[in-house]
């Protein structure tokens, strides 16, 4: 999405909500590892692989003063516990890489943290970066146009890293439009025919599904996604972690944008809910993907496929769902009588859950 047109003007809706969402995930990630008391890591990245110019005519921030402004908030922390914080941006054209430069020098710390700009392609970046992934903790942005940069080969990289989430934004505009095209071909192992029957605003999950299918079943990973909507575009946003915190904060940013489903900034399937001007019947203010939740996590609890509550919790959040959600149903379930359970329920850091408590079917 990084490209000149869009800092020709001042960000639209669709934009805002994307720096929005990765302000917010920055606002939840960077206190992991910044401001607790025990050191998890002393080397910590973050790379933004398409930064653009850095603001819009308007003044307002990209990507890569976001992180700066946020990072500045935690000059203190990063001092005192002498922790190497390290700031990659990268932009490929070099008239907006000119424009980034003066004013990455003007925000940043350099005796708190280093700034690294460069203007490269991502491929030859992500490969001289690598290797210092495997050694630190990471955040990866990268706000592609197209689908080519997340390959199968570097979406395997990623995965395989130890301490790293990272958000992607792909065009479904894009995919609709050259699924068939030898050059897409080359990215995605995505056909026609997968997308039949699918809403086109649905393309992003299918595309989630795919690099999801790339996951080693042995492998505990994490995905979420998210759509925005820009004009008649929609673009998916992936997010990816191998931690159930991870998830957890994604989770919790992407329900205070869309309350409704937490997965899009429009009505993404069309269930035209107006919780200011309910209907009379009560079934038609609940979306369809929260009905559909409850009904499985219900089967699954009585049929026995989920026995714990840290199991449950971790089937709600791969469904895009948090831990409150799950406790509505749990404690429904024990009002009727249908199941028992000792744990307390949770909101949240299903990951601090040592002891797995079993649910017991009545």
């Amino acid at each position: 999405m990084s490209s000149t047109d869009i800092f020709k003007k001042p960000f639209d809706d669709g934009t805002k909500t994307k720096l929005e969402i990765f302000r917010n995930y920055l606002r939840e990630w960077l206190p992991v590892f910044l401001a607790k008391q025990e050191i998890i890591w002393n080397n910590i990245q973050i790379f933004d692989f398409c930064s653009g110019r850095g603001k819009d005519v308007d003044g307002t921030l990209g990507s890569p003063l976001i992180i700066l402004t946020e990072l500045n908030n935690w000059t203190g922390n990063i001092v005192n516990k002498k922790l190497n914080v390290r700031v990659v941006l990268n932009e490929y054209d070099k008239s907006l890489f000119a424009n980034l430069t003066p004013l990455v020098a003007e925000l940043k710390k350099p005796n708190v943290y280093e700034t690294f700009p460069h203007n490269n392609t991502f491929q030859n970046l992500f490969d001289e970066s690598y290797e210092s992934m495997r050694k630190s903790a990471n955040l990866l942005f990268i706000d592609q146009s197209g689908v080519k940069l997340i390959t199968e080969n570097i979406f395997g990289k990623i995965v395989n890293l130890k301490q790293t989430d990272f958000l992607f934004f792909i065009s479904s505009s894009y995919v609709n439009r050259f699924i068939e095209s030898d050059e897409f071909k080359k990215h995605l192992k995505i056909t026609r025919t997968d997308l039949q029957g699918k809403s086109y605003f649905h393309i992003h999950k299918i595309v989630l599904e795919y690099y999801r299918s790339l996951i080693p079943q042995s492998k505990e990973y994490y995905l979420a996604p998210f759509s925005i909507k820009k004009g008649s575009n929609i673009y998916g946003l992936i997010f990816g972690t191998n931690h159930t915190l991870g998830i957890e904060k994604f989770l919790n940013v992407c329900w205070r944008i869309d309350k409704q489903r937490g997965e899009a900034n429009f009505d993404i399937d069309k269930e035209k809910i107006n919780h200011a001007e309910p209907s009379l019947f009560t079934e038609m203010n609940i979306p369809n993907k929260r009905q559909l939740f409850e009904d499985e996590l219900t089967s699954k609890i009585l049929n026995r496929e989920l026995i714990s509550n840290k199991i449950v919790y971790l089937f709600t959040l791969s469904s895009g769902f948090l831990p409150k959600d799950a406790n509505k149903v749990l404690k429904e379930l024990k009002n009727q009588n249908k199941i028992d359970f000792e744990f307390a329920t949770i909101n949240g850091d299903i990951h601090k859950i040592k002891v797995l408590s079993l649910i017991k079917i009545k």
